[in-house]
Parts: structure tokens; sequence; C-alpha cells
């Protein structure tokens, strides 16, 4: 009897693993993963240094009291990737860079000796595909039932696709013909192509977590909105330079 109560246990604590190995498998081991990932889904944030290198933003920086630093701020971004080879990864990457700055016109004043004050804000929203190589392998299998993360693998990548931009100045102007103020808003706002170079490291967390450095370099330009600017100004430049931290779960 006792024998054969040892049997029936066993026999059902055989029963519980094998029931159990599948939800196991989904998981993570100790520092390794079951599989390599198929890809990978990153959120991250920091800051956009924009280039404003054209007429509008020399005409803001000329007339009111803004610096053409203003004219850069905080972008936050997420992309999904989806692993094609062990190297290789194409990834679909949305983005969001915002500055807004208060201001008045540096060499006038209303009739009340009072500043004459408005809004400026930038917006840049690029939707891009990509493609990034690993220079290091990004991990190694250990036969065919574990795959190990390296600690530390830098990548490279490139990728297009359209921007959307806003460019918007709101509060009281200055009419130079009659010197009268007036209240406006004067924006421009517009979809155009895109394209960027990027350059990063992923550091291992865990086995599915690692933080992800990322820079790159964003450009675009295009024409401003003819209703609202004279056709004298050039086109808005809408380039810069982004560094970013973020987390990157792998899939």
């Amino acid at each position: 009897m006792q024998t054969h109560g040892m049997r029936t246990v066993g026999l059902a604590a055989m029963l519980a693993l094998g029931a159990s190995a599948p939800v196991i498998a989904q998981g993570s081991g100790d520092g390794y993963l079951f599989h390599a990932p198929g890809g990978t889904f990153t959120i991250r944030a920091g800051y956009d240094h924009a280039n404003a290198g054209s007429d509008v933003f020399a005409q803001s920086v000329d007339l009111l009291t803004i610096n053409k630093r203003d004219f850069s701020g905080l972008t936050i971004g997420a992309d999904v990737a989806f692993a094609v080879s062990e190297r290789f990864d194409i990834s679909l990457d949305a983005g969001w860079s915002h500055a807004k700055k208060g201001s008045e016109f540096r060499k006038f004043i209303d009739n009340k000796d009072m500043p004459i004050q408005q809004n400026t804000s930038f917006d840049r929203v690029p939707l891009t595909a990509n493609v990034r190589f690993y220079l290091t392998p990004p991990g190694r299998s250990i036969g065919s039932l574990a795959w190990i993360p390296s600690k530390v693998v830098p990548w490279v990548g490139a990728g297009g696709g359209m921007m959307y931009y806003r460019f918007r100045q709101d509060g009281d102007f200055v009419d130079f013909n009659t010197g009268n103020v007036f209240p406006s808003t004067i924006e421009s706002s517009n979809w155009t192509p895109t394209w960027q170079g990027m350059g990063g490291a992923d550091f291992t967390l865990s086995p599915r977590v690692a933080l992800r450095a990322d820079a790159r370099y964003v450009w675009a330009k295009t024409q401003l909105d003819r209703s609202t600017f004279s056709k004298d100004f050039d086109r808005i430049d809408l380039s810069g330079v982004q560094g970013t931290l973020g987390l990157t779960y792998r899939l």
C-alpha cells in the first residue's frame, strides 16, 4: 500500500508538471528566455533640438523676445519592431516633439505702455518605417530551449515616412504700416515627407526588458501656408537632433 501510494503521488506530480510546462515556457528562465524574441516594443522620452534654420524662425527671434533654442523641447515616442533575422529588424515608429514660449515685441509697446504679448508653439509628429541593424548579436541560443540576451547591444538604423507639423503664433501683433495693434492667430500646418538616421544601444535589465539609449537626426522641410505667410519666406526647417532614453520589452 505504501509503495502504491508513493507511485500515485509521483504520477500526480508528473501530470501537474506536464500541465504547467506550457505556461512556464511562455515566460522567462533565470536570466534567459525560452526562445529568441520575435520583436520588441519600445517607449522613449527625451529632448529634441530643433535646427530652426529658416526665415519664419529668424523673423520671430528678430521681432519677439524668443531665442532660437525656444523652438526645441521635449519629445516622446514609441515603436514596435519585428525581427527579420538575428541582426535585422523592421520597426514602425511614432513620435511627438513640442515647444511653446510666451513672448512680447522687442521694440514696440501698445498705447497704454504695456507689452504686446503672444504665444508661439511648434509641434512635429513623425510617422516612419525603419530598418535597424544590430552591430553585435542581440543574444545567443543555448541548445534549442534557451536564449540568453547580450548585456549591451549597439545598433544603427535609418528610415523614412511622413511628418505632420504645426507652427502657431496667437496673441497681439503690430501692423507696421499703420502702427496699430491687433489680435490674431498665425498658423501653418501640413504633412510632408521625412527621413531619419539613428543609432543607440540596448542595455539588458532582465531577460524581457532593456534600457534603450537612442540618438537620431530627423530631416524634413516644406513650404509654409501661402495664405498666411508671404511667398518670400523660404521653406520651414523641421529638422532636428533627438536624444532619448526608453524601455524596450522583448516580445
